[in-house]
Formats: structure tokens, C-alpha cells, sequence
């Protein structure tokens, strides 16, 4: 029997593991999928090639992770959502309507493939786009590449902007005390688990698991029968989702396997690196910077609607505007005086409507 396979994998999760800590180290977004891609990458381009069973990894790591994002919907997010539907329904339908956008202008100034162009550029999440572009055979080298810009744009940009307006704002009339949020602000531990969505740990016993495990692989493979693009990750999330709003208390994915999971996604991202990925990112700095910018000048925009519409302080307002992680945008709104839990749910809205809805979108205009 080969078992070459098995100490190749071993030892690219053992790599990708000490990336993941690196990674972590700096504070790098994502830094579990993104050290592992980092340290894989760098075996590809030394030439140093290691066996890995890349289609039943990737599809158990993709079930995993949409297990995971369909614990994100529960009644109370369901409940929350209803009290903020306007602003909810306006931000993802912004969103949605950027990616498109700035998709097909990333498209038209660069040279890369349509596919590639519309994943980099969609408001969603790194891992999440990664996975849809596996689904598109895009390249998921630089689909990353370009979504770490983004992310790691806002995390930077949009806190000092947050900052500079309530400093200002402080000074003067105390606009977060008017018409604070409509969503009440609770302590700082219940916005942290809304990012979670299930931070009921005790809640382990055998049903709730079995549950949770019948959820997840009915509704992938659910989501593979019919078609939809990265359909293992979004059945999974739809079931887990459908079976926690209705039972509730379903226990959580342990953050390790979590973990694991998206090293096993950046290791199998790392086996498509090639010498053209290369020579190709090196021509898309202007591109990059041009997509920057028109992100961050709509987040602004964004930011300045939703203010009228709601009368929120302008903290919680661009801080909601500003697609990136939900963990971290929540816990710079604590940091700013904004109201973490608004941030959390509209981007929750933000990342399920564009995990919902571009897939199909996608469907529609990539593939003939």
C-alpha cells in the first residue's frame, strides 16, 4: 500500500500549521488559510511537490466551513435582522452591487480572467471566495491576493476614519447618545458571540451533534446534486442554518477544525500557483490601487446614507459600510464607541446575502 500521500499530507498540515502561527503572530486577517497558502506556495515554486489528496480534503473542509457560517443564523438572528431590515436590505443590496461593479471594471483594466476578476472583487469573505473560486476554476492565488488587499484596506482605513469623525464629533454635541442605534448595544461578550452565533459550549450532547452532522452533509450534498457552485459549503450552510433556527442550541464547530479547514483550503489553493500566476500579479498594482479606492469612496457614501436613513452615530455607520471580517470590524466599533452589535448584524446580512445570491449571479454571467 502507498502511503506516500499520507506523509505528504501530514507534513503540509504540519507546514501549514506553523504558517497559520506565523501568520497569527502579525495579526494578518485570516492568518490559518493564508499562512498555510504562504508556506505551500513556497514548496510549489522551489519545486518541491508533495502528494495531496486535494478533492476529499477540500470538500470535507468546505462542509465544515459551511457548517460553520450556517451557525451564524438563529432566531435571535433572525430577530435582530427584523428590528434593522431596512439598513440590512440596503447594505447587501449595496454590496452585491459593488462586487458586480468593480468586478467588471477590474476586469475590463486588467488581464485577468473574468472569473478571477469578479471573485477578487466581491465584498465577501477571504476563504468563502476562495472556495466559489475553486468551484469557477479561477485562480485562487490571486482571487486571495486580492481579497487580503481589501480586507486588510478597510481594517486600516475605515478605523481611522471612524476615529477621526467621533473625535470630531465628541467634541461637540454627543451624536452617539442621539438616536443612539436601533438595535440596543448589549456587553461587549454578547457582540462577540454574535460573530460566532453559538456560543452555547455546553451544549454538546449526542443528538444535538448528530443533528448538526446530519444537517451538514444533507445539506451539501443536497447542494452538490443540484448544481450550485461551491454547493458543499452553501448546502451546509443553508441545512445547519434551516436546522438551528428551527431546534436552536445546535452545538458549535470546534474553532480548531475550523482551523484546519481552511489550511487544508490554502494548501489546496497553493497546488494551482504557477510561474504565470506570478509574472501576472506583478502587473496589477494600479488595477489593485484603482479598486482600492473606489471601494473606499463607497464605503463612505454607503456610510452617509445609511446616517440619514437612521439617524445612527457615524462610527456604527462606516464601520457597517466597510466590507470586511465581521470579528474585526465588531471589535474596532468597540474600540471607536460604535455600536458593535449593529456592526455585527449588518454584516452578518452582508456576508449571507452575498454567500445567497452572487453564486447564482455568477452561475448566470461566467459559466455558458
Amino acid at each position: 500500500m502507498n502511503t506516500g500521500w499520507l506523509y505528504g499530507t501530514l507534513l503540509l498540515f504540519l507546514l501549514g500549521t506553523g504558517g497559520w502561527k506565523l501568520f497569527a503572530r502579525f495579526h494578518v486577517p485570516a492568518p490559518d488559510m493564508l499562512g498555510a497558502l504562504f508556506v505551500a506556495s513556497i514548496l510549489a515554486i522551489l519545486g518541491h511537490e508533495l502528494p495531496f489528496p486535494s478533492t476529499p480534503i477540500t470538500l470535507v473542509s468546505k462542509l465544515i466551513l459551511g457548517c460553520y457560517l450556517g451557525l451564524m443564523v438563529d432566531r435571535s438572528t433572525l430577530q435582530q435582522l427584523k428590528k434593522v431590515v431596512l439598513p440590512a436590505g440596503i447594505v447587501s443590496s449595496w454590496m452585491l452591487a459593488l462586487s458586480l461593479i468593480s468586478g467588471y471594471i477590474l476586469y475590463k483594466v486588467s488581464h485577468l480572467s473574468i472569473e478571477t476578476a469578479f471573485l477578487g472583487s466581491t465584498a465577501g469573505g477571504i476563504a468563502e471566495m476562495a472556495i466559489l473560486g475553486l468551484a469557477f476554476h479561477a485562480d485562487t492565488v490571486t482571487i486571495t491576493i486580492l481579497q487580503l488587499f481589501r480586507v486588510l484596506l478597510f481594517l486600516i482605513a475605515m478605523p481611522l476614519v471612524a476615529r477621526w469623525k467621533v473625535g470630531r464629533i465628541s467634541s461637540g454635541p454627543t451624536e452617539a447618545s442621539h438616536k443612539r442605534a436601533l438595535v440596543a448595544t448589549p456587553p461587549p461578550q454578547d457582540s462577540k458571540a454574535l460573530s460566532f452565533k453559538n456560543p452555547n459550549l455546553k451544549n454538546r450532547s449526542f443528538p444535538s451533534i448528530l443533528l448538526l452532522l446530519l444537517s451538514t452533509l444533507v445539506g451539501g450534498f443536497i447542494g452538490i446534486h443540484l448544481g450550485i457552485p461551491a454547493g458543499d459549503m452553501l448546502g451546509a450552510m443553508f441545512g445547519v442554518g434551516t436546522a438551528n433556527t428551527l431546534f436552536g442550541d445546535l452545538p458549535p464547530v470546534p474553532p480548531l477544525l475550523r482551523n484546519y479547514a481552511r489550511i487544508a483550503i490554502g494548501i489546496a489553493m497553493a497546488q494551482q500557483l504557477t510561474p504565470e500566476t506570478l509574472k501576472m500579479l506583478s502587473t496589477l498594482i494600479l488595477p489593485i490601487s484603482l479598486l482600492g479606492l473606489l471601494m473606499v469612496a463607497s464605503g463612505i457614501l454607503l456610510s452617509r446614507i445609511l446616517q440619514r436613513i437612521t439617524g445612527w452615530d457615524t462610527g456604527t455607520c462606516l464601520l457597517a459600510s466597510s466590507p470586511a471580517g465581521i470579528t474585526q470590524m465588531s471589535i474596532i466599533a468597540e474600540e471607536v464607541g460604535a455600536d458593535p452589535l449593529v456592526v455585527s448584524v449588518l454584516h452578518t446580512a452582508r456576508l449571507l446575502s452575498i454567500l445567497t445570491v452572487l453564486p447564482f449571479l455568477f452561475k448566470i454571467i461566467l459559466l455558458p
